[in-house]
């Protein structure tokens, strides 16, 4: 009989991006399609962004939350206030009172707490790719959407009681 095995709580596994989720169950029912989708090359910058766009469980969110400062929680406040995970930029200075250009630090700060909760050096918390920047009549940075993966944006909400 072997004794020998590895134990992932079902919090754990959730919080797992999707293609490491579809390996585990490719190597528990045997299945060889879970070998080859992860040794194959990615076809495109899209797919290798989705390795590193960050899947927090509710108790990763709690931590990640814990860390930062009082800045960056509003920031994150007013990210998932809204009825999905998409969010504006404009919405997040409003809410911290400021411009929409003097979030860079948030955003920078939001980068690196992803990168120290999930031990992955190119971790991102939110996806900017899908929408273009919008300037003001004097060509400052005004707004822009962002998103956060679905089950961040849950593990945010519940983490924080929404």
């Amino acid at each position: 009989m072997n004794t020998s095995g590895i134990f992932i709580t079902s919090e754990h596994l959730k919080s797992l991006p999707k293609t490491q989720q579809d390996f585990l169950f490719g190597i528990l029912t045997g299945a060889e399609a879970a070998h080859t989708a992860t040794t194959q090359p990615a076809s495109s910058a899209a797919e290798v962004d989705d390795l590193h766009f960050v899947e927090l469980s509710p108790a990763q969110a709690r931590e990640f939350y814990a860390g930062c400062g009082e800045k960056t929680k509003k920031a994150i406040d007013a990210m998932v206030s809204g009825s999905s995970p998409k969010f504006q930029v404009a919405d997040v200075a409003k809410a911290l009172g400021v411009n929409a250009p003097e979030l860079r630090g948030v955003w920078g700060g939001l980068t690196r707490r992803a990168q120290t909760i999930t031990g992955d050096d190119e971790a991102y918390l939110v996806d900017w790719s899908t929408s273009e920047a919008v300037y003001d009549e004097n060509g400052k940075y005004a707004d822009q959407a962002g998103w956060l993966t679905e089950l961040t944006y849950n593990s945010f909400r519940k983490a924080l009681a929404r």
